[in-house]
């Protein structure tokens, strides 16, 4: 569940890899639903549907010491 006092990082994703912008925001600032991420998961699934672009997600769902995260993987093709 969401509190409108929980802290969001806003995330930046392009061509698959996401970056925290360093920029921290509370719920009431953030608009509308499509950006708004609650898991990696959830900005995984929402950045491969909606494209590349911000992303809100809990400041306390980030990978602890991470300064990128993959959302993507190329496939590799078996021959």
């Amino acid at each position: 569940m969401l509190r409108s006092n929980q802290l969001f990082d806003e995330i930046r994703v392009f061509e698959g890899v996401a970056e925290r912008t360093g920029t921290t925001v509370n719920r009431q600032t953030i608009r509308g639903r499509e950006a708004l991420c609650r898991t990696v998961r959830d900005l995984a699934r929402k950045s491969r549907r909606l494209g590349d672009g911000y992303f809100y997600l809990p400041v306390i769902e980030w990978p602890e010491g991470a300064t990128r995260v993959e959302l993507s993987t190329a496939w590799v093709p078996i021959a």
